[in-house]
């Protein structure tokens, strides 16, 4: 009995020291996939220009290699989905361990930007731009549609990559994708947010530099006798049909005043004889014509008798008819 209770007690013993060994080797949990998340307006590495297109919210996610953001932008448009910049910085070190979240980093090719336009903005018939365009961070490319007569899309793309190296190991890169659709706007509102946004990140790690060197300045700049005029900028599409004109109201024609009838005036004479002059009384309006025959109407000037003249007394000479 006291030998079973010994053994009883080495099996507890052991059990314990094995579960002491167990959490002693145990560490914090690692973080395997990459950070995704919300973040504020404020740290969006591009900024639109002022009085452009506002930003409504900032996801980002951490790479092996990259940072992500995908920074949505207010809309105006009846096309689903909203108006949206996606930035990819190639070149960062990600904090996880264990991790095999790595960003692929590809170029720009025909085929994979017609494979983003049809993903991007299906069942709209995108016209890709021939002209050459540059902002301050160097060449980009774009496409226009229109989803309705009054209604513009743009898709841009453009990729910052030093020309020293065809990679983006090292000196590092920076992708950008612009989606924008808005009522009522024109190809250069829309391409006005290609010249005026500005890039705020960067990776502070030696050699990382996307841009390359930057270019001279032109000698004769600012110097006189090198005159330099605006252009009038081209577009893609032509400008939509004028909306048709609303056919000008008709106005009332103002009613002709109709003269009342006037019918034969009759002259009655002073009750005081003849010596006062009779004025002359309007008759009354004539009555509607009938059909039927009717009795003769009197002449105009028809002189009613004074009421001397039907009395029993001699009226004055004259006074009567």
């Amino acid at each position: 009995m006291i030998r079973k209770r010994q053994r009883q007690r080495k099996g507890r013993a052991l059990a314990l020291s094995f579960t002491l060994v167990l959490s002693a080797c145990a560490g914090q949990p690692v973080r395997i996939a990459g950070e995704t998340g919300l973040v504020e307006a404020d740290q969006a590495m591009l900024m639109p220009a002022p009085g452009a297109f506002a930003i409504t919210g900032v996801a980002q996610k951490r790479f092996n290699n990259a940072l992500q953001q995908e920074i949505f932008l207010s809309t105006d448009s009846r096309v689903p989905g909203q108006n949206v910049v996606q930035v990819r910085l190639f070149g960062t070190k990600s904090p996880t361990r264990y991790g095999d979240d790595t960003l692929a980093f590809t170029s720009l090719t025909e085929s994979r930007i017609n494979s983003e336009l049809r993903g991007t903005l299906p069942g709209i018939a995108m016209v890709p731009s021939p002209f050459v365009t540059q902002n301050d961070y160097g060449p980009f490319g774009y496409a226009v549609g229109r989803p309705a007569a009054d209604e513009l899309c743009l898709y841009a793309w453009q990729q910052l990559r030093s020309p020293d190296g065809q990679s983006a190991i090292g000196t590092g890169a920076i992708q950008i994708r612009v989606r924008l659709c808005d009522r009522g706007a024109t190809e250069e509102k829309l391409l006005a947010f290609m010249y005026g946004f500005t890039i705020t990140a960067a990776v502070d790690a030696p050699g990382w530099n996307p841009y390359g060197t930057p270019a001279p300045v032109r000698q004769r700049l600012g110097k006189s006798g090198d005159p330099t005029y605006p252009r009038d900028m081209a577009t893609v599409l032509p400008a939509p049909p004028p909306a048709p004109a609303a056919a000008p109201a008709r106005t009332a024609q103002p009613a002709v005043p109709i003269s009342a009838p006037q019918g034969p005036q009759v002259v009655v004479p002073s009750p005081a004889g003849g010596a006062a002059a009779a004025s002359p009384v309007p008759a009354p309006a004539a009555p509607a014509r009938s059909t039927t025959s009717a009795a003769p109407v009197a002449n105009a000037g028809t002189v009613v008798p004074s009421p001397a003249c039907l009395g029993g007394g001699r009226p004055p000479e004259g006074a009567c008819p």
